[in-house]
């Protein structure tokens, strides 16, 4: 069943962490289409072991591969609604290895095709 904008605008909001989930985020968003999302990259620029990151996080319940999937589905939504950048474009800026894997995650979280929720809702902005 599809929803309004709005509603997947809020299920794509960044989620609101605070610590080491927090810096993660925010390294996440300062390197949306400029550098690498992998975990060892985002550990290297917190100046942490991987092990250790990953460690940090699991004590407070969360992987890096939800927060990195929560921050890329928030800035994919708002690409392809706002920015009209091609899928192939988007799916390079949110560090995904090949235009697929980037219309599976979306549709894993919209139950859309990253083209179909385009056209549902680019006449909305």
């Amino acid at each position: 069943s599809v929803k309004t904008l709005d509603e997947y605008m809020e299920q794509a909001k960044l989620p609101e962490v605070y610590g080491i989930p927090s810096r993660v985020v925010d390294v996440l968003r300062k390197r949306i289409g400029q550098s690498p999302l992998g975990i060892g990259n985002i550990a290297d620029e917190l100046n942490l072991s991987k092990r250790t990151l990953q460690r940090r996080l699991q004590q407070q319940d969360i992987s890096f591969a939800d927060l990195r999937d929560q921050v890329r589905f928030h800035y994919a939504v708002d690409y392809l609604v706002k920015q009209h950048l091609s899928i192939d474009s988007i799916s390079a800026s949110l560090d995904f290895s090949d235009r697929t894997s980037f219309t599976n995650a979306f549709k894993r979280w919209t139950g859309l095709s990253p083209s179909t929720f385009r056209k549902l809702f680019r006449d909305y902005v």
